[in-house]
């Protein structure tokens, strides 16, 4: 089932909204969330939309949810809403969001187009829940949990390391996170990504 597309990204791809469709339902009610998680989901990146199907598909089978995910083409997919409760990201799920950026391994290259696919949902996420455009401060609470003392992103490594699970390296050492900053800035300001 294709994604309706919601809009078209200048200067990046697509966003296009399965929300409410049954793809990839969330786990559970409203959550208020204060840091978005950025991931990879070892899927491989296919031209269109048959990558984030495949998404939803492993997911789903695995009892997991996501509110979000990007390509290599800069398109955009909206699962659920940021403030659902999707199992994402153990030991954060009750504070946050989560983006799976499409790689198979945390060693492929990323395309200036996939930035500005997660930029692009950085500033929807500070639009519509207040989560700054920086890097989140976490640390670890009792029972494998972690605590937000920064609100912002922040990878699935750095929230695996603080619920004590050490079982994740995504998104990778190649995913530009002062890039993605900027790029949020340049949309916020130009609705657009070209020239950034």
């Amino acid at each position: 089932m294709p994604g309706k597309v919601l809009k078209e990204l200048k200067g990046a791809g697509k966003v296009f909204d399965y929300r409410g469709s049954g793809v990839l339902p969330a786990n559970g009610g409203v959550i208020q969330p204060l840091i978005m998680v950025e991931h990879i989901p070892v899927v491989k990146n296919v031209p269109g939309q048959d990558d984030f199907m495949t998404l939803a598909r492993v997911l789903k089978a695995q009892g997991l949810s996501l509110q979000a995910a990007t390509d290599s083409e800069g398109n955009v997919a909206l699962y659920n809403p940021l403030n659902r409760l999707c199992f994402q990201a153990r030991g954060a799920n009750q504070v946050s969001c989560g983006v799976e950026h499409m790689h198979a391994t945390i060693n492929e290259p990323w395309t200036k187009k996939q930035f500005c696919a997660a930029a692009w949902l950085w500033q929807l996420a500070e639009r519509e829940f207040g989560i700054p455009l920086r890097v989140a401060r976490i640390t670890q609470a009792p029972g494998n949990r972690i605590s937000v003392l920064k609100k912002g992103h922040t990878s699935h490594q750095r929230v695996s390391a603080a619920a004590g699970f050490n079982d994740r390296s995504d998104p990778g050492p190649h995913f530009d996170w002062e890039f993605v900053g900027k790029a949020a800035r340049h949309f916020k300001q130009h609705a657009s990504f070209v020239g950034v």
